[in-house]
């Protein structure tokens, strides 16, 4: 350490330099350094012999001093404690006690002994001198709270007590803390001993309390958890020592109110501390803000307004019942092109049903026709195209005005309440009932679809300043059966005011909602992470590290970090190190704002879910990434509906029931350790993926532990024909079940030069023995659409009419298709029964294959017609007739074809290529036939790739061209009469 040197006037009008010791340097220093010095700026001072600390006099003075000047100065004195005397030496005159060390005078500096400290705060406010220092010896006298023990200097400016690094005295003097690095949440009241110590042991009433920590609202609450807030708002840093604290405590564990760490300002250091929350509790408590939020009263409040932004040729009102609010997709809408003139309408186009007859409302899109415009008598119409009068004589629209007209309304609408709420975070809430609506049967190709939103000036009307956090929900595969569901939404108020929130439903559906509703928010969270109040637009990628976050348990309900903003959505959130969450519902949980979080050595474990990523956040769901740490131990380690982005680098994600669900977004390990039991049900796929998402792991390791005949499913459940999980020189170790698959559903698993050390069914795709379907072809019994959730591996498609666009996915108006265990191929579950109606339809079942690039193969098909075709009595015939007039053909033809999707049935869209590969026309005995018929075909197998030509954009000579994503088996049903048969399996074999 470097010498400093002091200035002093002498009465013998010569300068010296004191070399001081370290406490004097630090005191001397912080005396005369200005309140906003940074801390690296306070040096310490050595080498000066203060007067209460005893030496042994040598005679030689460089030996209590190394400035012989100074020595000379002072002379050889000892005072009674056997030191070297700055008071005898001004007594003597050889020191005036006016001279100053630079700037500080020598009886300041005399004044300023650390025998003359505090040993409280409440001593410490009560001087009315103005010592230049004060040494704090703990900060409520008892010895549990010494670590707030500190030098303050006095500062120049006026300031505010915040019992940590500024204290104001009686006397009016402000002073300010020296330190160096973060603050210590034990300068502000913490004690860190794992004991509960409530704001009332210190402050008797509560405005007492708030005077100093603003952010306090009941002496119940943990001095522990008021200190830590006071830091973490503080912008400072935090440098905590390694504590316990006591969060919450049984009297504040329903408050709602989570620690706040704000993106860039709350940092720091906790040095392995426990931040304990284990005496939390979830907030079950519901504060409803809408008047009728079941509808009991039938709206006799008339709260609820429909829209009026649109004309009745556009929207169909909701209707207010008592329990319900009723929307109806009208059956009987004409929709009509044409023009008015003279109390005359001239159709020249219309679509729909039923044809215009007198009586007839008549709606147009620009308000032009009014609401009473009626149909009163035949012109040339005679209900088709025409023209007809009507008892509106004065509109006029003109065939080029682009004005829709109808003969009912429409198929919009929004209709919502006004609400004046409070500044806050709420939840807006739907439920509801929908069927197929009427206008289905007028071709109308708008799939339904249910939506929450606010207005400012109607339901809507006018941008809201509301933030509103959800998308709408896409309706699809209706029927007359009801499909209920529900939605709900965080809602933010930034300010008191007064709003519309908003239902919006639109196309085919009539919908009925039995439940409208916004409840005041309950976070439920120990920590919430949030970019509100950050002072930059982007803050820096700061730190918070050595905490462990411990909660009351994975069924508690509870949040241990909830990172969301409201206000401030755009830009990053907080980044951690070293540290846990441990014994939460959900241990993270990401929302709005929260993007480009990074984590090192980081593990969550013992929850209900160690991360989630939800549906409805805005602004969020990029680049979570993690590295070593681990997570698990849990009911689920990853929940991912909202299609986040999670990368991990050398994670364990160990033993929990399940691995990753709900996974909409790409999921990427780099070599990860993924080590647990197989499925403990057949429902808790270990890895599950919906839409578009993908898993992708980059070697390491997949251990299945224990024994996988016992496993009652398969480990991987790809839901839809775009899910895909791909394994990339990964070692693989039991990835299987009971029954030798290795996933379910239509989606894609790719297993690329990976090393498979206990599972034969997965291989690579490469060879002649793999089976990619993985028995996938045999149809299982399921509730939903038949062969895309529970069906296995490989198969996606539906039922293909020319006729109609369709009903569903396995319905037409000829024919339908669906599970079965009337039949079944080889002892499997169930079989497809398909029923047509004959009368030369082409009603055509679809199941799409996956194929790896260029992959060609084997495909079978399996059926079975058990019933005479003419008379439909169950057939006994076991033999095959050998005339033609005796059988009727079921055609079978394959395609290489490219799958880019699905309808709003649920059937898989194909791009514009696509490549005829091969048939088998299945020859069926008119009488029935007693056995399976198993036919098949060989997609064109053109040998391996090779190199393109001159002129030619892509590999050629592959066993499929390269656009191919799926053989396509297409059966055809036109040469059939009205029959019932079935399909017991599609098997292949790819390579």
């Amino acid at each position: 350490m470097h010498e400093t040197g002091i200035v002093l006037a002498t009465a013998l009008s010569c300068v010296v330099r004191v070399t001081l010791s370290n406490v004097q340097r630090a005191l001397v220093l912080g005396l005369i350094a200005p309140p906003d010095t940074k801390e690296q700026d306070c040096l310490m001072v050595q080498n000066f012999t203060p007067p209460w600390k005893s030496v042994v006099d040598t005679g030689v003075l460089a030996d209590l001093v190394k400035s012989t000047q100074v020595a000379a100065a002072l002379g050889n004195k000892v005072d009674a404690d056997g030191g070297q005397s700055i008071r005898q030496s001004i007594q003597s005159g050889t020191i005036d006690a006016a001279s100053t060390l630079d700037g500080a005078s020598v009886a300041d500096v005399l004044a300023s002994s650390i025998r003359a400290s505090v040993a409280s705060i409440a001593e410490f406010l009560a001087l009315t001198t103005s010592p230049a220092a004060v040494m704090l010896t703990s900060w409520d006298g008892t010895d549990l709270r010494r670590g707030a023990a500190g030098l303050f200097v006095r500062s120049s400016e006026a300031g505010v007590s915040d019992f940590g690094t500024i204290i104001v005295t009686a006397g009016g003097t402000t002073y300010r803390r020296v330190y160096q690095g973060g603050l210590n949440p034990q300068w502000f009241g913490a004690v860190g001993d794992g004991n509960s110590h409530k704001l009332s042991g210190y402050f008797s009433t509560l405005a007492e309390a708030q005077a100093v920590f603003p952010i306090a609202y009941s002496l119940d609450q943990e001095f522990d958890f008021v200190a830590i807030q006071t830091v973490c708002n503080s912008g400072q840093g935090i440098s905590s020592p390694a504590l316990h604290y006591i969060m919450c405590n049984d009297a504040v564990a329903l408050d709602d109110n989570p620690l706040i760490w704000i993106s860039g300002t709350s940092f720091g250091d906790f040095t392995n501390s426990i931040l304990d929350f284990t005496a939390l509790k979830a907030v079950n408590t519901v504060m409803e803000y809408i008047d009728d939020p079941t509808f009991a009263t039938g709206n006799a409040s008339g709260a609820f307004v429909n829209a009026s932004i649109y004309s009745p040729a556009q929207i169909t009102d909701v209707v207010f019942e008592k329990g319900m609010a009723v929307y109806t997709d009208p059956a009987n809408a004409t929709q009509i092109t044409g023009s008015v003139s003279g109390g005359v309408l001239t159709v020249t186009a219309m679509t729909g049903n039923p044809d215009i007859k007198v009586g007839d409302p008549l709606y147009d899109s620009q308000w032009k026709l009014g609401t009473q415009t009626t149909i009163t008598g035949f012109g040339t119409g005679t209900g088709r195209t025409g023209t007809y009068t009507l008892s509106n004589t004065t509109a006029t629209i003109a065939a080029s005005d682009n004005n829709s007209m109808s003969t009912a309304t429409g198929h919009w609408n929004q209709f919502g309440q006004k609400l004046t709420l409070p500044k806050g975070a709420y939840t807006f809430e739907i439920e509801y009932s929908c069927t197929l609506g009427g206008s289905y049967a007028m071709l109308n190709s708008q799939p339904g679809s249910i939506g929450l939103g606010v207005n400012s000036g109607s339901p809507g009307s006018g941008q809201s300043s509301w933030v509103m956090q959800g998308p709408s929900v896409t309706l699809s595969n209706l029927s007359d059966v009801p499909v209920t569901g529900s939605i709900s939404v965080p809602l933010y108020v930034p300010e008191d005011s007064t709003q519309f929130v908003v239902v919006s439903v639109s196309g085919y559906v009539n919908a009925t909602f039995t439940r409208f509703s916004v409840t005041k928010l309950n976070r439920n969270a120990a920590v919430l992470s949030t970019r509100d109040g950050a002072t930059e637009h982007y803050p820096l990628g700061l730190l918070t590290k050595g905490f462990s976050i411990n909660g009351p348990g994975r069924d508690s309900g509870l949040i241990g970090i909830w990172y969301n903003s409201y206000e401030n959505i755009d830009g990053t959130v907080q980044s951690f190190q070293t540290g846990s969450v441990n014994s939460f519902g959900v241990g993270i949980n990401y929302g709005s704002g929260a993007y480009l979080s990074e984590y090192w050595d980081f593990s969550v474990g013992d929850c209900g879910v160690c991360v989630q990523f939800l549906q409805g956040s805005i602004n969020a769901g990029e680049n979570y990434r993690w590295y070593g740490g681990s997570l698990g131990n849990s009911a689920c380690i990853i929940n991912n509906p909202g299609g986040g982005e999670f990368t991990f680098y050398g994670t364990s994600l160990d033993y929990s029931d399940q691995c990753i669900i709900n996974n909409a977004g790409r999921i990427e390990t780099h070599g990860c350790h993924m080590e647990m039991m197989g499925p403990s049900a057949y429902d808790k796929p270990l890895y599950h993926c919906k839409g578009s998402g993908a898993i992708i792991c980059h070697g390491g390791m997949f251990l299945g532990a224990g024994n996988h005949a016992n496993f009652p499913g398969p480990p991987v459940f790809l839901e839809t024909n775009m899910s895909q999980m791909i394994f990339h020189e990964t070692q693989l170790y039991n990835l299987t079940c009971a029954d030798g698959r290795a996933l379910r559903g239509p989606g894609q698993l790719k297993i690329r030069s990976s090393v498979n050390t206990g599972n034969a069914n997965v291989g690579t795709y490469n060879n002649w023995t793999s089976d990619p379907l993985g028995l996938a072809g045999f149809f299982i019994p399921q509730s939903k659409s038949v062969l895309t959730l529970n069906g296995g591996v490989g198969l996606t498609g539906g039922l293909y009419s020319e006729d109609v666009a369709g009903i569903d996915q396995w319905t037409s108006q000829g024919a339908s298709a669906a599970l079965s265990t009337d039949y079944m191929f080889n002892g499997y579950p169930a079989s497809l029964k398909v029923q047509t109606q004959g009368q030369s339809r082409n009603d055509r079942i679809v199941i799409c294959v996956p194929i790896e690039k260029y992959q060609s193969g084997n495909i079978a098909l399996n059926v079975l017609f058990p019933y005479d075709l003419s008379t439909g009595a169950v057939s006994t015939n076991d033999v095959m007739p050998t005339d033609d007039a005796d059988l009727a053909v079921l055609y079978f033809r394959t395609f290489f074809v490219q799958v880019i999707g699905s309808d709003q049935f649920g059937r898989a869209t194909f791009g514009g290529a696509n490549l005829f590969c091969g048939e088998d026309d299945i020859h069926v005995p008119k009488a029935g036939y007693t056995k399976w018929l198993s036919h098949g075909t060989s997609p064109g197998y053109l040998g391996n790739p090779g190199t393109p030509g001159e002129l030619e954009t892509d590999t050629i000579g592959a066993g499929a061209p390269a656009f191919a994503t799926h053989v396509a088996l297409i059966l055809d049903t036109e040469s059939l009469p009205k029959c019932t048969f079935y399909i017991g399996a599609v098997t292949a074999n790819l390579y």
